[in-house]
Parts: structure tokens; sequence; C-alpha cells
């Protein structure tokens, strides 16, 4: 029988975060039970609860992780693109794929129900900097704030009941119709900043 390789606990870790993602992207925050973690990798219920203490721990350590790779792309973001457009547009393209498609909004709002509070700030602070740049930027730094925060909140919602209002004003709320409204949205941010 090969013996088995002990993982140092950052890494082991890293395999239950993994795997804890892999069950919100295929089934939401319902789907990510420890047990069935515990199963996939070959590990008993106590090695999970002894990294993350509970299933909520867990959950709030999966949603970490996320932040923290969202801010260095936020970061890649405020590196890389030359006009203020594009980095709200580039930031709202991470934020949709990191809350509606990797389930991330839904994930907040279990947590957000659960009682947790974030203890994270400055999540955006590199495009904040970066569209604040200008002589006049100091002067609308509040503003991008706000508006930053509001794309968030917004794709949250459009992601949890995007459809349902859409239809409470007479529109679609297929596919097509909720990526027209955020594009519009995002389009709406950028103008209200005076990025275009």
């Amino acid at each position: 029988m090969a013996e088995r390789k002990r993982l140092s606990p950052e890494a082991a870790q890293q395999n239950i975060l993994a795997r804890a993602e892999h069950y919100l992207i295929v089934g939401g925050p319902d789907a990510v039970r420890v047990q069935v973690i515990a199963d996939d990798l070959g590990i008993t219920d106590a090695a999970i609860h002894y990294h993350f203490k509970s299933r909520k721990g867990l959950m709030t350590a999966l949603l970490k992780e996320a932040g923290r790779k969202l801010k260095a792309e936020v970061t890649r973001i405020a590196e890389s693109t030359g006009d203020g457009a594009d980095a709200v547009t580039e930031v709202a393209a991470k934020l949709t794929e990191l809350y509606q498609q990797r389930k991330y909004a839904r994930l907040a709002v279990w947590l957000a129900s659960e009682g947790w509070e974030s203890e994270g700030a400055g999540l955006f602070d590199p495009i904040v900097e970066r569209l604040c740049a200008s002589p006049d930027g100091v002067d609308r730094e509040k503003d991008v704030r706000y508006l930053l925060a509001l794309l968030s909140t917004f794709l949250v919602g459009e992601d949890l009941v995007g459809g349902a209002f859409l239809a409470s004003v007479s529109m679609s709320g297929d596919s097509d119709s909720r990526a027209h409204f955020r594009d519009w949205v995002v389009a709406q941010i950028s103008a209200t900043l005076r990025f275009k």
C-alpha cells in the first residue's frame, strides 16, 4: 500500500477551498457540504473543521479567497487599462463572472443571512486611484467610490432577481435582455463619471 503524502496546512486548505468552490458553482451555497467535500477529497469531516471550524467558516474563507483573487484582478485592470470606461467595463465583466457564473453573489447573500459582516475594505481602491489620478480626480473620488459600490450592488441584485425586475417593467427577463441591461447600467455609470 502506498504511503499517503501529508499536505501542508496551506495546501490542504487550498484543496478544500477548490472543492468547495466547485460545489458552489454547480449548485450554489446549499451544495457546499462539509461531508461531501470530505468524501471527495478522501479526508474526514473533522479535517475540514480543523481548518475552518465550521461550514460557515468554510464559506467565509471561500468568499475571502475570492475577494483576494478579485483584488489582484482589479489591480491588474487598474494598471493595464488606458481609459476609465475600459476599467469600469472590465471590472463589471469580472464581477459578473464572480457573482453570477461562479455564484459568489448567492454566497455573500447566504453569509449575510447567517449574520456575517464583511471585514475587508478597499477591494476597489486600485480602480479608484486609477480613475481619480487626474488633477480633477480628487473632486470626484467619492462619486467614483459610490458608483463602484452601486455597480457591485446592482450586479448582486441582478443575479438574484434581475429577470423578475425586468418583467416588472414589462420587459423580457431572458438572458439576452439581462445582458443588455447589465451593459446599459455599466454605460450609465461610465457616462455619469464622464469616462466616455
